[in-house]
Order: structure tokens, then C-alpha cells, then sequence
């Protein structure tokens, strides 16, 4: 019974650590381990949405665009969906014990040239091969506005079903464009 009782506390010690140490959620990272395929063809292009909240006062992204990726052994898959902005809100975050803060938050959709592309690349025979080996992701790039600062927080989150609702592809993430910059 101990030994049990013990194995059970050093699998949740490990998922608390990857955990802290992902900037992908783990709840994020067991919802797609089940999407497949036959999700991804069924999928309605014109309800994806991609949310992206950063702690700046006004919108420092430009050109939003999904990506999707696939590589295995039986080839290689890798689109862009531009997108455009649907919303925007701007809001302060209160605090109890520190300074109250801002943040930015714009919801995108896919364009009409987004759409037509993506209903395109659901019909790709690779897709439809059943027993293929391989891994996709999918990713959200962006450029920044001339108006950024040089670090701040950024969390994007993806709605591919709105019955399922919103899901993070990252939180809290910090950009540091002086570091990134020397790299």
C-alpha cells in the first residue's frame, strides 16, 4: 500500500514540474494527444479563432497567421492561414499586493483567403492515410508593430470547436525582443 501511495505522489511531483517547466498547459497537451485526422478534416474553417492576450496597452501584432504542420515518414505538410482581427478590449487587471495591470486582448479569425486555403489542405490525400507515423502541431506566428516594447507577456489561445471552447497553445509567456534580437 505505501509503495503504491508513494508512486502516486511521484507521478503528480512530475506532472506539477512539467507543468511549471512547459509553456504549453498540460491540459493543452492531453486535449490534442486525442485529436487525430478525422478531427482535423471535420473541422469548420470558418470557426477557428485564435485569442491573443498580452500585457501591452494597444495591439502590437501584425499579420497573424495559423500554421499547420505535418512530418513523417510519409511526407510533409506545412500551410499558413493568414487571419484578421475580429475584436479587440483592453482592460485593467486589479491586484491585491501589487500594481494593477493592462491587458490587451484581440480575437482573429481565418480571412476568406485563410478559409479557402484551409478547406484546400483538408482534402489532402495525406490526411486521409489511416496508418501513417508522424507528428503535427499546429502554431500561430505573428510580426510585431513597430510600438512594442522590447519585453512583455504573451498568452494565445485556440478555438477549433466552439463546443469544446478555447484551449492555450501558450500562457504567460515572456518575449524579450533585446535577447531575442541577439541570438
Amino acid at each position: 500500500m505505501m509503495k503504491s501511495f508513494t508512486s502516486i505522489i511521484q507521478t503528480l511531483v512530475l506532472l506539477i514540474l512539467l507543468q511549471g517547466c512547459s509553456s504549453m498547459p498540460l491540459s493543452t497537451m492531453l486535449k490534442m494527444s486525442s485529436f487525430d485526422e478525422t478531427d482535423f478534416v471535420n473541422l469548420k474553417a470558418e470557426d477557428i479563432r485564435v485569442k491573443v492576450r498580452n500585457n501591452t496597452q494597444e495591439n502590437v501584432l501584425r499579420n497573424n497567421v495559423l500554421r499547420y504542420q505535418y512530418r513523417g515518414p510519409e511526407g510533409a505538410i506545412d500551410e499558413s492561414f493568414s487571419m484578421e482581427l475580429i475584436n479587440e478590449n483592453v482592460e485593467t487587471i486589479e491586484h491585491w499586493f501589487t500594481d494593477n495591470s493592462v491587458q490587451h486582448s484581440g480575437w482573429y479569425k481565418l480571412d476568406s483567403e485563410g478559409i479557402k486555403l484551409f478547406k484546400e489542405l483538408q482534402k489532402d490525400p495525406l490526411l486521409a492515410m489511416r496508418k501513417k507515423e508522424g507528428d503535427f502541431t499546429f502554431s500561430v506566428t505573428f510580426k510585431l508593430s513597430k510600438n512594442a516594447p522590447e519585453r512583455f507577456m504573451m498568452s494565445i489561445d485556440l478555438l477549433l470547436n466552439p463546443e469544446d471552447g478555447y484551449f492555450t497553445l501558450f500562457d504567460q509567456h515572456e518575449l524579450d525582443l533585446k535577447e531575442a534580437q541577439n541570438d
